[in-house]
């Protein structure tokens, strides 16, 4: 579906009609000025979904970037195991 795009002198006419739409169809208004997106009317709940959605995405890249930056500053201070020596303790630890 394609979001609606309207100049934004529509929303001073039909301004709670728009409004409307937006809250029924739970999509994005794009309203331009000149041509150009100027602004965007979404229904708040939907923005709110949308906002703590991208949030989790974030905090979860976050986690992710620090672990990473955690294995990073362990190989540079050294706190490594040789690789034959760490299979070598996994497995005695599942034939265990």
């Amino acid at each position: 579906m394609m979001p609606a795009v309207v100049p934004i002198t529509e929303m001073q006419r039909n301004g709670a009609k728009l409004a409307e739409r937006a809250i029924e169809t739970k999509e994005p208004i794009y309203l331009t000025k000149h041509g150009k997106s100027s602004l965007v009317l979404i229904d708040a709940e939907e923005f709110d979904r949308r906002m703590s959605y991208r949030e989790a995405i974030v905090n979860r890249e976050q986690e992710r970037y620090a672990g990473i930056m955690r294995g990073h500053d362990e190989v540079l201070q050294g706190k490594v195991v040789p690789l034959d020596e760490a299979l070598d303790e996994l497995r005695d630890r599942w034939d265990s």
